[in-house]
């Protein structure tokens, strides 16, 4: 009963129209799980914009993703030549000094969804979510957009750069392995930045997509500097794992979109898939 009525929520949220005389619900065989897992099925279909506006949206997206394939390079080309720390020390100091009231405390639980167990298990709950909407197609995808990890401990065992030294900042809680890039924030960027575009490619206005698009931009800007508030990265180490995120996300996207939409083109909806 109370998991019916928590997919009840997130149909409304949606926009699920309740049913009227004209349009009845018909009784689905199955029990109960037909009963909690159709109304969600039933609202991921009626979110679903054209295929050619998705399409358009789609370029729109990766366009401002480009530029990460760009800024990665140089980035990591001046931490290996320790170009950056001068800069690197004073944006920390900088980060730390700030006093605003509450401040501290966001950082920490901004940076809380990228540490595991919390981290799989919250990739695991909008996999499953995703799935029983029917959007299984994204629900695949989003797995490889949370996937990023793998590529961050490749890099950093390539580049080997010390986390932030206590003695230089202040560390609030101590992190093993190497600093160059920032796996928080690669990783908010590519499973964050992929859900923010299926709902903005994909959904129709409404709360629920404008709730979305708001929570994932918020932890995506804001895992950065809570990342070097920590003192468990350095500056650098973050502006080049949100220029990876970027190229990571824009591969993902434009894949996605070509298994998604095929060859939809922008004319008009009646060129549409």
């Amino acid at each position: 009963m109370v998991a019916a009525r928590a997919w009840g929520w997130i149909g409304r949220l949606f926009k699920r129209r309740q049913p009227s005389p004209k349009h009845p619900v018909l009784p689905v065989a199955g029990g109960e799980q037909d009963d909690i897992v159709e109304p969600l099925r039933e609202a991921g279909r009626r979110s679903r914009v054209p295929g050619w506006l998705a399409a358009f949206r789609t370029r729109i997206f990766t366009g401002l993703a480009a530029t990460g394939l760009f800024l990665f390079g140089g980035l990591a080309t001046l931490v290996s030549d320790g170009l950056t720390n001068g800069v690197d020390l004073v944006v920390t100091r900088a980060i730390q000094s700030i006093g605003l009231i509450g401040f501290g405390p966001l950082m920490i639980a901004v940076s809380a969804f990228g540490f595991p167990p919390q981290s799989l298990l919250l990739v695991a709950g909008i996999v499953a979510v995703l799935w029983l909407a029917d959007y299984r197609t994204e629900a695949g995808f989003a797995i490889v957009a949370g996937g990023s990890a793998v590529l961050t401990q490749a890099i950093k065992a390539v580049v080997a750069r010390p986390r932030p030294d206590a003695d230089l900042v202040t560390v609030l809680a101590g992190a093993t392995g190497h600093s160059f890039p920032s796996g928080h924030t690669l990783f908010y960027v590519t499973f964050f930045g992929f859900l923010a575009y299926v709902a903005y490619a994909n959904w129709k206005p409404g709360r629920f997509r404008t709730a979305v698009l708001w929570f994932c931009g918020a932890l995506i800007v804001l895992v950065g500097p809570s990342r070097i508030w920590m003192g468990q990265h350095w500056a650098s180490d973050v502006l080049a794992s949100y220029a990876l995120g970027l190229t990571y996300l824009i591969v993902l996207i434009q894949v996605y979109s070509r298994y998604r939409f095929g060859r939809t083109t922008l004319v008009g909806p009646a060129t549409a898939r």
